[in-house]
């Protein structure tokens, strides 16, 4: 009897694992380890083997599709779903393929089981005959299957080959740099009295920054040479900064280019940045082996595919829309009063703000002069 209803209790489940994806678990000891982004997601893992075909789910007093209660019982007849069953239920809607704790599961069941026991009390109402519903199920349907072509393209382009692993990792090899760098910084403004003779300071510290980035060049170490920036500007009693910048450091465009310049054991000129007067070295420079770099090539090169495939399908497509109705303050009408806090998303709800029953009305068109 719910069968064609199933469809709209598992959207309306959503939420609910959504919730469950807030505190994702480790996956127990023998179970599967999370894919990678793309994959098709994986089912849960209890605690202690059970059949795939064993009841998880038993339903007292609901019909399964097609079964009619005997008689007056309620209780005449009962639903059950299996562990494949509720693992399919769950796959279908973790479309960030995480692992959930057992009561996260279980709140899902229940949601579930409330929601079929009132689909079930709506079609004996006749509430599946009523236009609304029919609208609302077209959305829905809609939703659904938008929501099924992206699951689509991430397993078409979730496991790429290793050729189009290898091509890619060749192509952007620069992604795949890993690099040291140290840097000296002299302070543009002396940070203990920022105000107090700053083009005085500024000149000092220029001059200094002039001469440590030659004596860099020629080898000497980094961190004494900070050290010395400190000493030389009178800021004896203040921590010198550390010289290696750890991580992937992100830099402006022409401190980046200037960078990628350098062999390794040369240095920069002076770079004139907000935070000072700054010389980097480079330490060393190497690519990260292919294999390490897999799962990030696996995620970029993914990720690309599936961004063009869309563009492809949403680039073909173009609407045109009627500001007169959508914004008719544009056109010379009253600006309609909005209460965007009231609206609900389109296809969880019907807007709060229109009663029951009454269609929306469309703002009314302003008369057309007459020639």
């Amino acid at each position: 009897m719910v069968r064609h209803l199933q469809f709209v209790c598992v959207l309306f489940l959503a939420p609910v694992l959504a919730l469950a994806q807030q505190q994702p678990v480790a996956p127990a000891q023998g179970a599967q380890a999370p894919a990678v982004a793309g994959s098709r997601p994986q089912p849960p893992q209890p605690p202690a083997p059970i059949a795939p075909d064993a009841p998880v789910i038993t339903i007292h007093g609901l019909c399964p599709a097609g079964q009619a209660a005997a008689g007056e019982k309620s209780d005449a007849c009962s639903m059950v779903l299996t562990r494949t069953q509720f693992e399919t239920l769950v796959s279908s809607i973790n479309t960030t393929n995480q692992n959930y704790t057992m009561p996260a599961l279980r709140s899902l069941a229940s949601g579930y089981v409330t929601v079929l026991t009132l689909a079930d009390a709506a079609e004996k109402a006749g509430v599946d005959k009523d236009p609304r519903f029919q609208e609302q199920m077209k959305v829905t349907r809609s939703r659904a299957l938008a929501d099924s072509y992206r699951r689509y393209l991430q397993e078409k382009y979730g496991n790429p080959s290793a050729e189009e692993i290898a091509e890619y990792y060749k192509q952007n090899i620069g992604r795949f740099e890993q690099q040291k760098i140290d840097r000296i910084m002299v302070p543009r403004v002396n940070p203990k009295r920022p105000q107090e003779k700053r083009a005085e300071w500024e000149k000092k510290a220029r001059d200094l920054a002039a001469a440590i980035r030659e004596r860099a060049a020629h080898g000497e170490d980094v961190v004494a040479l900070q050290v010395e920036v400190y000493k030389t500007l009178g800021l004896n009693d203040s921590q010198p900064p550390q010289t290696e910048i750890p991580g992937k450091a992100a830099f402006s465009p022409a401190v980046d280019q200037d960078i990628k310049a350098l062999k390794p054991g040369e240095v920069t000129k002076v770079e004139i940045e907000p935070s000072g007067f700054n010389i980097y070295k480079l330490r060393m420079r190497s690519a990260m082996p292919l294999e390490a770099a897999r799962a990030q090539i696996v995620r970029e090169y993914s990720q690309q595919k599936i961004d063009a495939e869309l563009k492809s399908v949403t680039g073909r497509v173009h609407s045109d829309f009627n500001e007169q109705y959508f914004d008719p303050h544009t056109s010379g009408g009253p600006r309609p009063q909005r209460v965007p806090s009231r609206i609900a998303p389109m296809g969880n709800a019907p807007q709060a703000n229109v009663p029951a029953g009454r269609p929306v009305q469309p703002p009314a068109q302003q008369p057309t002069p007459p020639k």
